[in-house]
């Protein structure tokens, strides 16, 4: 199953980028996320996933991508259910285009699938691109242009 989202960022694509990077600022603008770890290709990070920073439950990760101005994913989970979070950076009309996408492979698919887990997921991840936005425009008029594509595989 693949979820794919978009937002144009009025900010330079490395701002973006520096914002994805920066896992202690996490805490500042992401809703749903803290990671714990060192940004860089192959790196094991920990994911502190939820809304309720107090009841956030915590995931292994590896950054499967990493590709400074340009690119930066996530890989959790190994045998029976995997999950890729990426982040793809690129020069868009007023700053940054930003796309924002999982797929998700395995077992859990089979129990995940629908359109409500579908539609709540890119719910999720348009609060975090929005929240992103405003984090690097410091605050200024959100210019969200976001996209969903849903498409399963």
């Amino acid at each position: 199953m693949m979820i794919d989202t978009e937002i144009e960022i009025a900010a330079p694509p490395m701002k973006v980028w520096r914002a994805l990077c920066d896992f202690r600022s996490y805490r500042k603008w992401n809703p749903c996320r803290d990671v714990v770890g060192v940004a860089g290709l192959g790196e094991e990070v920990t994911l502190m996933i939820g809304f309720n920073p107090n009841k956030r439950r915590n995931i292994g990760a590896t950054i499967s991508a990493f590709e400074p101005g340009r690119s930066l994913s996530f890989r959790t989970g190994r045998f029976f259910s995997s999950d890729t979070e990426s982040f793809a950076i690129e020069p868009g009309r007023r700053g940054t285009l930003l796309r924002h996408s999982a797929e998700l492979t395995g077992l859990s698919v089979m129990f995940m699938r629908g359109k409500w887990f579908e539609s709540n997921l890119c719910e999720v991840y348009d609060k975090v691109n929005m929240a992103l936005n405003q984090y690097v425009t410091s605050g200024s008029q959100l210019t969200m242009a976001a996209r969903n594509r849903r498409r399963l595989v």
